[in-house]
């Protein structure tokens, strides 16, 4: 019986890894690759395993020769070629509408989707990257929570489309994204990477909606007291005016 890490079974990503377009493409080549690796297969993911023909293999061993052999039999090479094949194939959540035929060798499969996820698209790269650094916070609509996820997506859509920025200059892109009241704020934020920047601004953003809803309170608050006394006014008014008298 074949046990769960027999290199004949094909692994199954987790659906956010699977290939489903440019969004899970990153995650779906890392995993791919891994996988090829680790089995010694890597050389038809990549195509420098060329496929033998009766006519240049050597028979010089009865024996299996290793997966990652430079010299298989071609029966070796099928079995390998179509592990690699299976991988990439059964995780494509629709291959068809993909582009890719099942019965094409691995390397062949695999240059077509680097191609048509990795080829740079200079205008898309441009739009994603100015919707980054031009996207701003307004923390009368949003939240702190909603502003970090936003970015966070502006900035995987840029690196999907093959854009570069380091975390390091991510963290400059959120400063940047304040308000023009918090300008005073953001001059003394700590650390050299965005997570710690984001730390500051969510205390930063409580303690700002924080004052803003005690303001709001005491502005509540007065003007019931002043409306409580107008009517006691008003009341007293009525009451120490004299009754007519009667004839």
């Amino acid at each position: 019986m074949s046990s769960g890490n027999s290199p004949l079974n094909v692994p199954m990503f987790p659906k956010a890894s699977q290939l489903s377009g440019q969004d899970t493409w990153r995650a779906f080549k890392d995993r791919v690759e891994l996988n090829v690796q680790v089995r010694g297969l890597h050389g038809h993911l990549s195509g420098s395993t060329p496929k033998p023909t009766p006519a240049t293999y050597i028979y010089t061993a009865q024996t299996s020769s290793l997966p990652n052999s430079q010299y298989p039999s071609p029966g070796e090479w099928n079995q390998c070629d179509r592990m690699v094949a299976s991988i990439i194939y059964l995780n494509c959540t629709d291959p068809i509408g993909i582009g890719i035929e099942r019965d094409d060798a691995a390397a062949k499969t695999w240059k077509y989707l680097v191609k048509k996820y990795e080829a740079r698209d200079e205008q898309q790269i441009h739009i994603a990257n100015t919707n980054l650094r031009e996207h701003k916070f307004n923390p009368e609509t949003t939240s702190m929570e909603e502003h970090e996820k936003k970015m966070k997506n502006l900035l995987k859509t840029l690196h999907n489309l093959g854009g570069t920025c380091n975390n390091y200059q991510f963290r400059l892109i959120v400063i940047a994204s304040m308000p023009e009241a918090w300008k005073d704020y953001m001059l003394n934020v700590p650390g050299m990477f965005s997570a710690k920047a984001f730390t500051y601004l969510h205390c930063l953003y409580l303690d700002k909606i924080g004052c803003t809803r005690d303001t709001q309170d005491d502005y509540v608050k007065k003007q019931v007291a002043a409306l409580f006394a107008q009517h006691l006014a008003t009341h007293a008014a009525s009451s120490s005016t004299p009754s007519p008298r009667r004839e």
